[in-house]
Formats: structure tokens, C-alpha cells, sequence
């Protein structure tokens, strides 16, 4: 056991040295089900036995429904057993998931992150093909959309590739058909 534990923590120390620009061993963890108390819980505690670093994790809940990912980097070799331990963990918490294992560069989470918020009694798909449209127009980047309230229905997207200054502009100049408040700051 402490053979075990001396290479688990060599491992990650090596692992902390990668270059980001050095492709590296990832896995893409894809979780789905009904949501409960202690699902991400029990994912993370299936990945804890293994030499593997969390590079990232996004969870969201619409309606009651779970969907939570995350990419880790790992030794290949470990592959297959941590996809048998997923396989064990999916069936007893009654979940679906799915894996990609794949060597790729790590990309980095951008400093420069501007919110757009977005607030409207009517949230109309029109409302939002405008305003990602506006966003692709000044070069920007969605990297996440949450609904923040409900009644009336907001939203927040975290927009990369450019500046709080363009965004506002940009936006301001829009036409909505439906009544709408924005806010755009810096994150």
C-alpha cells in the first residue's frame, strides 16, 4: 500500500510539471440522470483511487435532470480501470455515463471574462439568436450560459475573446422585438 501511495504522488507531481502546450492524456467524463444529493460526490470519490488530476468540471440541473462533466488528466495505462469503476459507479447511482480518452493540449481558462446579463418577462429565442449574434460579431466567445432568475426569466453568458467596452456597445446598438434588460461587466 505505501509502494502504491510513494507512485500515486510521483505521479501527480509529474503530472503538475506537464507544459500546458505538451499534449497530455485526458479523459472527458460525461454524467447524466436524475439529479440527487451526492451523485458528484460519488463520481468523484469513483475517480479518488486513481493517480488523475481535475483539469475542469461544469454541472448544470434543468428540470430535475443532471448534467455534469469533467475532464481529468491521467496515465493511459489506468484507462480501462477507470472505466470499469465509472461503469460499477453509473449503475449504482442510476446515471448514464460516458467517456472520451483522448491525447490533446490543455487550454488554458481565458483572465479576461466579460458577463452579459440579460432579463426579460418573455425570453423569446429571437431575444437570444440577437444578442449571440451581436457577441459573434465583436469576435466574442460564449463559454457558459446560467439562468439566474426566473419571472422574469435572466440569463448570464460568459463571453471571452473581447472587451466589456465592445460588448456594451455592440449590444446597446441591438434591436430586441421583446422587452429586454442587459448589463454588461467584467467578471
Amino acid at each position: 500500500m505505501h509502494e502504491r501511495q510513494l507512485f500515486r504522488d510521483k505521479l501527480c507531481n509529474l503530472m503538475e510539471d506537464l507544459s500546458e502546450k505538451s499534449p497530455v492524456f485526458t479523459g472527458l467524463i460525461l454524467l447524466t440522470g436524475i439529479d440527487a444529493p451526492g451523485i458528484a460526490q460519488g463520481l468523484f470519490h469513483s475517480l479518488s483511487d486513481f493517480a488523475v488530476q481535475i483539469d475542469d468540471v461544469e454541472q448544470i440541473v434543468i428540470s430535475g435532470r443532471l448534467v455534469l462533466t469533467v475532464l481529468i488528466t491521467l496515465n493511459p495505462a489506468h484507462q480501462s480501470a477507470i472505466e470499469v469503476d465509472l461503469a460499477q459507479y453509473a449503475q449504482a447511482s442510476e446515471t448514464d455515463i460516458a467517456t472520451i480518452f483522448s491525447l490533446q493540449s490543455l487550454v488554458k481558462v481565458e483572465k479576461s471574462r466579460v458577463g452579459v446579463h440579460v432579463v426579460s418577462k418573455k425570453m423569446h429565442p429571437k431575444i437570444l439568436s440577437t444578442l449571440a449574434t451581436g457577441i459573434v460579431s465583436v469576435n466574442g466567445n460564449i463559454e457558459s450560459i446560467t439562468r439566474t432568475q426566473s419571472e422574469p426569466t435572466g440569463f448570464l453568458f460568459v463571453v471571452t475573446g473581447t472587451t466589456q467596452t465592445l460588448l456594451t456597445s455592440t449590444i446597446s446598438s441591438l434591436e430586441f422585438e421583446y422587452d429586454l434588460e442587459t448589463r454588461v461587466y467584467e467578471l
